[in-house]
């Protein structure tokens, strides 16, 4: 997985070092606002700085934009530069966002994976997909072959305000 080989986020955390803390749970911010408290509580979830002046779409395609040039360098360090170009128009994307959430965050993560430089507007319908973090584990499980001694998957995460992002 290219996310454990990431240098830490150095620029990133440079660029947003008027955080209380590190852009910790933004994503949060993209929320359907009516969910019941018990899954998200406003007075727990940490607020962006407002000498930041970015809205969390923007804090979002900031992170996807690092953990994509991340990814990008690493695949260009192991398998050459060349082996990138040739396959860099044909890279499809997955994002996973929390049980729940439904067409209006996913249009807000399109449009950050689109600012962010994933994909264009014009290919972000076929080169962009979306999955549920439910679902995301299902696979896993699945391809870990867990699920041939198991009989399902429970998401034990008791809240949307455990999200790392």
């Amino acid at each position: 997985m290219v996310s454990s080989l990431l240098p830490p986020p150095l620029a990133f955390v440079q660029s947003y070092k008027h955080f209380i803390l590190l852009p910790n749970r933004f994503k949060l911010h993209l929320r359907p606002k009516g969910l019941a408290k018990s899954q998200v509580d406003d007075s727990i979830l940490p607020p962006l700085s407002p000498t930041l002046n970015k809205e969390p779409i923007d804090v979002f395609s900031d992170f996807l934009r690092y953990l994509h040039k991340c990814t990008i360098d690493h695949i260009k360090e192991s398998r050459g530069a060349k082996f990138f170009s040739s396959v860099e128009h044909n890279i499809d994307y997955v994002l996973s966002h929390p049980n729940g959430w439904e067409g209006a965050q996913q249009a807000l993560m399109r449009r950050a994976a689109i600012s962010a430089g994933l994909v264009s507007a014009e290919d972000a319908d076929t080169r962009l997909q979306f999955v549920t973090e439910g679902e995301a584990s299902l696979h896993y499980c699945i391809n870990k072959g867990v699920m041939r001694d198991a009989g399902g998957v429970c998401d034990t995460q008791p809240s949307l305000a455990t999200s790392p992002l």
